[in-house]
């Protein structure tokens, strides 16, 4: 009898530690993507200059002792956050090619759909990172590491969807002419370089380049 009654505590504050140990994995989890989302909003609104923890952790409504426990240094924050950036623009890109329907224009879709997406919230904190990585090597280097895995990810989803082969030279070079001729057209707004006819004319020309690479590719 001694044996059973010994035992049974023991086996019913089990549930309660796992019980315990999972609510505060779940509460660090909602801290954290708290945070990374304040840190989004942040750049997407002012001066990367002016972005420090304090800032941040005020947006978050956490404590700055709570977010520096996840986040020892700003960078920790960056890192996370661009991950996190990246992450979003991913499924912002996947959800585009998933809504496309039967008669669609493909390459309109594409390139309408990315055009939008450029000049909201995740493009523009995207932005104000890049402009302050020219005086911050680290973040530089952050970016340029996660860089390359968006757009290894970022091509699959189009092979997987569309079936836009990167690795055929002709297709590659289209989508490059796509991407980056709108991202700079997306930079040429801020100083208000670019009318809207303009973009509305090198829009044309993006969705042309793309249309004429799948056809001498034959998809």
């Amino acid at each position: 009898m001694a044996g059973i009654s010994h035992s049974s505590p023991m086996t019913a504050a089990a549930p309660r530690r796992r019980g315990s140990g999972q609510k505060q994995a779940e509460k660090g989890a909602q801290l954290r993507a708290q945070v990374m989302d304040a840190a989004i909003d942040c750049l997407a609104e002012m001066p990367y200059s002016e972005i420090s923890m304090e800032v941040i952790a005020n947006r978050a409504g956490v404590s700055r002792g709570g977010m520096q426990y996840y986040f020892p240094t700003r960078l920790d924050v960056l890192q996370a956050t661009v991950g996190h950036l990246h992450r979003e623009r991913l499924d912002i890109f996947r959800n585009d090619l998933s809504s496309l329907r039967h008669g669609d224009d493909a390459i309109d879709h594409i390139i309408d759909s990315h055009w939008r997406h450029l000049n909201e919230r995740e493009f523009r904190a995207y932005q104000e990172l890049i402009l302050a990585a020219r005086s911050e090597p680290e973040l530089a280097d952050l970016l340029s590491r996660s860089y390359s895995a968006f757009i290894r990810e970022w091509h699959e989803i189009a092979r997987e969807l569309i079936g836009w082969d990167a690795d055929k030279p002709g297709m590659a070079l289209g989508g490059n002419v796509a991407h980056y001729l709108l991202e700079g057209m997306a930079y040429g707004q801020i100083g208000g370089q670019i009318s809207e006819q303009e973009i509305e004319t090198l829009l044309d020309y993006a969705k042309s380049v793309m249309r004429r690479e799948i056809k001498e590719t034959g998809r």
